[in-house]
């Protein structure tokens, strides 16, 4: 609940508002998608056909065979970083199409 009053950060405002309209896990869900780029890197980013979130898993799809290949051995390093990024356990998993 906001508080008048009581001086708050703008992200913890927009958090709680989120809470409230129960729209939080939609929301980070599809925050995911901007920070992709960040947590791969702009050569993977670049190589990246479609991305998308439902339900927890994170579906990706490649224009690169090698790209996909080399993110399918540490995909689990890039749930963790996506997740640490995100602040909770957004992703639970990553699949690779």
């Amino acid at each position: 609940m906001i508080h008048r009053g009581k001086t708050q950060q703008l992200d913890e405002v927009v958090g709680q508002v989120l809470k409230q309209l129960g729209i939080e896990k939609q929301y980070k869900e599809h925050r995911v998608l901007s920070v992709w780029p960040e947590v791969v890197g702009q050569m993977i980013a670049s190589r990246t056909k479609q991305i998308y979130v439902a339900d927890g898993k994170l579906f990706v799809t490649f224009t690169s065979a090698v790209v996909r290949n080399e993110i399918a051995l540490v995909k689990e390093g890039v749930q963790k970083a996506l997740n640490d990024k995100m602040g909770g356990d957004v992703i639970r998993e990553i699949i690779i199409k």
